[in-house]
């Protein structure tokens, strides 16, 4: 099943019909599709599909020139290295369009680190002059100056998102409506997740079942999520606890872990980088200078794995599994749900903003202060705003809840014409 690529697979194709030749990036972190998506995409083209696995530079090239002279359907000089093998292609003749994909790129780069600036190079002497379309897909996306550099010259960059909220119905037909939330909280909308799911037993039953055993096929996730792209998975994993339990600032991680912010610096921006992380900051500030960045887990289960399976990992192993799930149960909605109902809202608003909004924002996102002062989701354009308060559980009356939002709201300085809404587990209301 192949799903919501349209607008990507759209901009390669459009980029494949140019004459010229070209480069791109996919980006997007470990089992997100990027695989599933590119097969789909060279289905019918002439392609070349390298995937480098974690071995040897002489044995990844030595099956690289097996399937490349298999490809050509002739015999081809010897090479064992990523330069030589891009001085290969140069030297071919290509009538019709070949599309290269470089498939999990980021591993060719742990033994070949300079092999970004090996091909931009040949690229300007030699490659871009054939008929060819490379497509570079990666689960890292660097912010080294040089990368990022090679990156903007490329002819697109396409980063590979979470499939949306609408994608749990189409791996899961029968499931029920009242479902849905908890599935998308706890295991997002990633294919792998939700294949295991079976409607016919309740959520918590699927997720004792499928995660929680010892023996399941997911039970290591989140650390063998880690041990793909990085090293000290105790210092990574730890951080991902500590965000997974609220502490977003990096203030709040460091005194949750005892150490000090500046070392964990670089440990967050690699986890930005491999795309498990993401750094957020008020509506209206420059990510680069804003002092009030937060940080939150992209994926929901691992946010939901390093949340209740990291901290019981031990007495999972010892099978005891119901004291687990009590805690997930009297948890999951403060810890979890509470969360991906406001990403679903946002995401929801922002696919179709006249309906809810009655105007489409030049603006959107959530906004705090310096005084734990928080909205959830503030939209405006040229004449109106609006602040909204997702609520998943109805545990305040409607109008003292818009009291508290309009009191909320007025730390947000503007002139423009107020409005309110409150999104709740049955409906939106508006004021």
């Amino acid at each position: 099943m192949f799903l919501y690529r349209e607008n990507e697979l759209e901009i390669l194709e459009n980029d494949f019909s140019i004459p010229n030749s070209s480069f791109n990036f996919v980006f997007g972190r470990r089992k997100i599709g990027k695989t599933t998506f590119i097969n789909n995409y060279i289905n019918s083209k002439k392609a070349f599909y390298i995937s480098f696995l974690e071995m040897t530079n002489s044995i990844a090239f030595q099956n690289i020139h097996k399937s490349l002279e298999n490809f050509f359907d002739k015999k081809i000089e010897k090479f064992d290295n990523f330069e030589s093998f891009l001085q290969i292609l140069t030297k071919e003749k290509i009538e019709e369009k070949l599309v290269l994909v470089l498939d999990d790129f980021q591993n060719l780069l742990k033994v070949e680190k300079g092999a970004l600036n090996t091909f931009y190079k040949t690229w300007n002497k030699e490659l871009s002059a054939i008929n060819i379309q490379i497509i570079f897909l990666s689960s890292i996306y660097s912010s080294d100056k040089d990368d990022e550099y090679i990156y903007k010259k490329s002819s697109n960059i396409i980063k590979l998102n979470n499939l949306p909220y609408s994608s749990i119905k189409e791996f899961i037909p029968d499931i029920e409506a009242g479902d849905i939330i908890h599935i998308f909280s706890a295991l997002g909308t990633n294919p792998e997740y939700l294949k295991l799911y079976n409607p016919k037993k309740d959520f918590l039953l699927n997720i004792k079942e499928n995660f929680l055993s010892y023996e399941g096929l997911f039970f290591s996730e989140g650390i063998d999520f880690l041990k793909k792209d990085l090293n000290e998975i105790s210092t990574y994993s730890s951080i991902l606890y500590a965000i997974a339990l609220g502490n977003n600032k990096i203030g709040d991680i460091a005194n949750f872990l005892n150490l000090k912010s500046t070392y964990l610096t670089r440990y967050l921006q690699k986890l930005i980088d491999i795309m498990i992380i993401k750094k957020h900051v008020p509506l209206n500030e420059n990510i680069k200078k804003s002092k009030f960045g937060r940080y939150e887990i992209e994926d929901n289960f691992i946010k939901f794995w390093f949340c209740y399976i990291y901290p019981n990992y031990s007495a999972l192993q010892k099978d005891d599994i119901y004291s687990v799930i009590s805690y997930i149960r009297n948890d999951f909605t403060r810890s979890i749900e509470r969360g991906a109902y406001k990403t679903y809202i946002l995401n929801l608003v922002k696919k179709d903003p006249y309906k809810f909004l009655g105007f489409t924002p030049t603006n959107i996102g959530s906004w705090w202060n310096n005084k734990d002062t928080q909205i959830d989701i503030i939209a405006y354009d040229s004449k109106n705003i609006i602040f909204i308060d997702t609520k998943w559980r109805d545990s305040q009356k409607l109008e003292q809840s818009y009291s508290i939002l309009r009191e909320k709201a007025c730390e947000f300085k503007t002139t423009l014409n107020k409005q309110y809404i409150i999104f709740s587990k049955t409906t939106p209301t508006k004021q």
